[in-house]
């Protein structure tokens, strides 16, 4: 293995760990974005309804759910290249 490859495979390294953890801070402020419109929705739309509080967990749950997953598959650890 020459030098190059090294410092390739480690800056690659780097340059990915960082990226991760910017889309996990996106990912989360996404997040809360999406929970405050909800409550928005819960506030504007929803004030007649008898199970607006249901309804408003149950926004707020899949939305966890979601993210949750992307974040999940955001640190999972990639398929190796094989050269292919």
């Amino acid at each position: 293995m020459s030098v190059t490859t090294a410092v390739y495979e480690q800056t690659c390294h780097v340059c990915e760990t960082i990226k991760k953890y910017f889309l996990n801070f996106y990912y989360n402020t996404q997040r809360n974005k999406q929970l405050s419109a909800n409550r928005v929705i819960y506030d504007t739309h929803m004030y007649m309804d008898r199970d607006k509080d249901f309804h408003l967990q149950r926004m707020n749950e899949i939305c966890n759910k979601e993210f949750d997953l992307k974040i999940k598959q955001l640190w999972n650890k990639p398929v190796e290249y094989d050269g292919l």
